[in-house]
């Protein structure tokens, strides 16, 4: 998007959020630092705006980002369908950020579409349906919804920026940037994280509360995956698997595989890597690549997407290890077609 389309964008967001009294704010199932920084931010946005604002989300908010609702903003939809669908449909408008799929708020897909509500969609990925919302604000050029907010309210006002959407807009970019290694992490992102910390962000203290408080299960389950992994294609592809049973062994759940995607993109000599986690209701699946396999369209072939060089999908149950044999061999046939030799 150029800089005349983004401004645009910014002015109809301003005018729709003017408009609306009762706003609520939604993300992505298992929502990262990213989404639950962007809906921190803008809450406190909004409320300094003198709206009133609810956060509801599919999931519970993961470990690594509890810290950040002391208060205990965010609702979780199933906790009281009834109370939050209520709140939904009398809602003026609903904002959904860091993800452009009603599909991906899971259990409010539906109440989200059906709602009279205006919709507007803040993002960065790739594949939005402009038709679905009265507002799109969306940019894949940028490497974190955060930092797309950063530039609308500074495009409004650079007062709104206090320390408090300050850290929770460095938690979103830290973490989308993958601690700012990963591509599109530019110039402009250190000058606005050098703002954002002269605003209060304190990137140590950030940095200890979302990398530095492992609890003893994601330890362990960590090394179960480790166990699990696999290397295919001349050790440039690598597969890992999380098992329900892995979850049930180690008293831990899908929030603690938050990182091994990564994890495994640090291994020498990889050049895509497949985390298969098995949970109740299907399979979720992470891919991610480093250099021109394009992994949002090999995501695709499993229904799911996202930027060219970190995917996912959801699939319903099955076996994890009979799909993973599956996913090589679509991902050799995938590179065949796509004429990439690893």
């Amino acid at each position: 998007m150029n800089n005349k389309k983004i401004i645009s964008s910014f002015k109809s967001l301003k005018k729709i959020i003017g408009e609306s009294k009762k706003i609520i704010l939604t993300t992505h199932l298992i929502p990262d630092g990213d989404a639950i920084g962007s809906e921190f931010a803008m809450y406190n946005y909004l409320r300094q705006n003198g709206k009133e604002v609810s956060i509801i989300n599919h999931s519970y908010t993961p470990d690594s980002y509890q810290w950040q609702d002391k208060k205990g903003i965010i609702k979780v939809f199933k906790e009281n369908t009834d109370k939050y669908t209520k709140l939904i449909n009398n809602a003026d408008l609903i904002i959904i950020l860091d993800t452009n799929e009603y599909s991906r708020t899971k259990s409010m897909e539906a109440v989200l579409k059906n709602s009279p509500a205006k919709k507007a969609v803040i993002d960065h990925h790739l594949g939005t349906q402009f038709d679905l919302f009265d507002v799109v604000v969306n940019d894949t050029n940028y490497p974190a919804t955060g930092e797309l907010l950063y530039d609308y309210f500074s495009f409004d006002n650079k007062k709104y920026i206090n320390k408090f959407i300050a850290v929770n807009l460095y938690v979103g970019i830290l973490t989308d940037t993958g601690s700012f290694r990963y591509p599109r992490t530019t110039q402009k992102t250190f000058l606005i994280c050098a703002d954002l910390i002269s605003r209060g962000a304190d990137p140590v203290y950030i940095y200890d509360m979302v990398y530095g408080q492992l609890n003893t299960g994601k330890i362990k389950l960590l090394g179960r995956f480790i166990d699990s992994l696999t290397y295919h294609l001349k050790g440039k592809l690598i597969l890992g698997v999380v098992t329900m049973q892995d979850f049930k062994d180690y008293h831990s759940d899908v929030q603690d595989v938050d990182g091994f995607s990564s994890f495994i993109m640090s291994v020498k000599n990889i050049k895509a890597g497949i985390v298969i986690v098995e949970r109740n209701n299907g399979i979720k699946l992470s891919f991610r690549s480093k250099g021109n396999i394009n992994m949002r369209s090999f995501a695709a072939e499993f229904g799911g997407g996202g930027h060219k060089n970190a995917s996912g999908a959801s699939l319903p149950p099955q076996d994890p290890y009979e799909l993973k044999e599956n996913i090589i061999s679509k991902f050799k046939v995938f590179l065949s077609k796509q004429k990439i030799n690893l």
